[in-house]
């Protein structure tokens, strides 16, 4: 498998639920709309901000489906299937290379977790063993639990797990995060994913991002690339600016009910979220609404 690296903007997609709470799947459509104008190069699909592990197996399939549907060959589809269950995992990997997903992508268990390295690398080969076509993308996040270093993942996986492409690298290390961008000849892709440390991810050399913040803000981050690119560090940090007032946003109201307020703005409706995430009321959606327009969010 030759291995192709990322560019770009990839937005981590929100899932879109019904008020009784079933997966609104109509509304794909519109979201894939909505990142394509916003010159979004991929997905990432039924992860954190999907509320991946709040959808049933066959949700999830049905997600994948839409997508296909409604992106392949505009976007590059990045499909999340890691679960508790490892059959759960080896059919979501499997299905997301038969329906025809891009890549696939893992969060590792967080209960019964992979004790070291090796054990992490037994347990992705034995969940991707139905899916080795596919390019795959770690999920390295601090809310796992599963806190390895990942330049020594790299360096291990080198040629044991024969469809590893990269990390989706969620991890507030940018120390890490340089040793693994050089790890193993530079060969692996490592997609930054914290929004709020875009711009120092860029000035190291990050060439793709993964994140929330690009479903309804990607022309601002555009900017900050095209500013560190040219060295002007104070119009980055201008742009930065709004990106913590967005994400101070996020942090106070709950990141992915906030984060589907923000998608309204769009015009795109992704309704409620799944307990034990907090449903917000509609006098908070308009209190966010009127705080984006303060901080001159367009």
């Amino acid at each position: 498998m030759k291995l192709k690296k990322l560019e770009g903007l990839i937005a981590a997609a929100h899932t879109a639920f019904n008020a009784d709470g079933s997966v609104n799947y109509d509304v794909i459509p519109k979201q894939a709309a909505m990142l394509i104008k916003q010159k979004v190069t991929g997905v990432y699909v039924s992860g954190t901000t999907g509320e991946g592990v709040h959808c049933s197996t066959e949700e999830r399939k049905r997600v994948m489906d839409a997508w296909v549907k409604a992106a392949k060959g505009k976007l590059f589809l990045i499909a999340h299937v890691g679960s508790l269950s490892l059959p759960d995992t080896q059919e979501l990997a499997k299905y997301a290379q038969e329906v025809g997903m891009d890549a696939t992508s893992i969060v590792p268990p967080c209960f019964f977790r992979p004790g070291s390295i090796q054990g992490l690398i037994d347990y992705i080969n034995e969940a991707l063993k139905y899916a080795q076509k596919l390019p795959f993308y770690y999920y390295h996040t601090s809310m796992s639990g599963v806190n390895f270093d990942m330049e020594a993942f790299l360096k291990a996986a080198d040629g044991k797990i024969k469809n590893l492409a990269g990390i989706k690298f969620n991890y507030p290390d940018l120390y890490m995060y340089q040793r693994c961008i050089r790890a193993c000849g530079g060969k692996y892709d490592i997609t930054w994913g914290i929004d709020e440390w875009f711009a120092g991810a860029v000035a190291l050399g990050a060439k793709s991002a993964i994140g929330s913040t690009y479903n309804y803000s990607a022309g601002l981050y555009y900017k900050i690339w095209d500013a560190v690119k040219k060295g002007d560090l104070k119009t980055s940090e201008k742009y930065m600016k709004k990106v913590c007032d967005i994400v101070d946003i996020l942090v106070e109201f709950g990141g992915v009910a906030a984060g589907k307020a923000m998608c309204a703005v769009h015009g795109v409706d992704l309704g409620t979220v799944r307990v034990p995430l907090k449903a917000l009321t509609d006098a908070q959606k308009a209190d966010i609404v009127k705080r984006l327009k303060k901080i001159g969010y367009k």
